[in-house]
């Protein structure tokens, strides 16, 4: 079986078990087979071939890559994930966009059905490696190119998570005892290093990002109370996305909805503001009000 066969099958094992817990080997089976189908619609010279010295294989290989622990329960006659940790949301969320990005590329065999972002996230490759050496702490060693520079320089930092944000993966690590955001596109040559991070770095990730909007945290300053103006249909697309945890929608007349926001006043935010500028008024704070109307009259000075 190709690469993208057996990283397919490790996480679609995990995700079976992260759903299910105390799943047999014939449970197991049945739904990998189902998986396997659409790989092969990918490419139709694959043969399905799983026993249980295969899933014995797999789960050692499983705890190496991803420091997942996978145990068999005689008195519930299956197999389960030792941490509970792996059934949460975000986990599932961040396991299905590794494996569609690592594993299953069905766009050839597909494209007159489903059609995909043609963007999508470069260097997706990585999150498998990094994902390992957060499990196992490990530090991980990378070239990064910053933006507006030339030249790539050699980073060793402590991985804490990954995060992603508009189509694009981003780490956070702790770099000489600063905290800090690295784009995987931006990202060459990760390896895991066989250091083990040594001491216990305090970082939370809800609290981190309480008040941001994408991927920007300021060091200093204070969230803003924000309130804007919508139609009634743009507030119905917020109500069905919402820019941010602290969204309070309430419906002033037929024709206008309040959003009530607490954020930070960032460039990923006031960004969002302006690809939804025809449908959103700025009410509060002033100096949101006065920061849109600089950059839309840069905007107009150039027409």
């Amino acid at each position: 079986m190709s690469k993208q066969g057996y990283i397919a099958r490790y996480f679609n094992i995990v995700r079976k078990l992260s759903q299910q817990k105390y799943c047999s080997y014939e449970e197991l089976e049945s739904f990998l087979e189902r998986e396997f189908e659409m790989l092969q619609m990918q490419d139709d010279t694959l043969e399905f071939n799983f026993s249980k010295r295969t899933l014995q294989r797999d789960i050692r290989e499983i705890r190496n890559i991803l420091g997942i622990d996978i145990m068999y329960s005689r008195s519930q006659h299956g197999y389960y994930i030792i941490q509970d940790d792996y059934s949460s949301d975000l986990f599932l969320k961040t396991l299905e966009e590794i494996n569609s990005f690592s594993a299953l590329k069905l766009t050839n065999s597909l494209e007159s059905i489903v059609y995909l972002e043609k963007r999508n996230p470069k260097r997706a490759e990585f999150l498998p490696d990094i994902v390992q050496a957060i499990q196992r702490k490990n530090k991980i060693e990378f070239s990064y190119l910053k933006f507006g520079e030339e030249k790539e320089t050699l980073r060793k930092v402590s991985p804490l998570a990954i995060r992603e944000f508009d189509n694009r993966w981003y780490l956070i690590a702790d770099d000489k005892e600063v905290v800090k955001t690295f784009g995987l596109e931006r990202m060459n040559n990760v390896t895991i290093l066989k250091e083990k991070i040594e001491r216990n770095i305090s970082f939370d990730y809800n609290d981190k990002y309480k008040y941001s909007y994408g991927i920007i945290v300021p060091t200093s300053g204070k969230p803003e109370k924000i309130v804007l103006s919508v139609n009634k249909k743009q507030a119905a697309y917020l109500a069905s996305l919402p820019l941010h945890d602290s969204q309070e929608l309430t419906v002033i007349n037929d024709d206008e909805v309040l959003v009530k926001l607490e954020l930070f006043l960032t460039e990923d935010f006031i960004s969002e503001l302006l690809s939804m500028s025809r449908f959103v008024t700025v009410l509060e704070p002033k100096k949101l009000q006065e920061k849109i109307k600089i950059i839309l009259n840069d905007i107009l000075d150039k027409y």
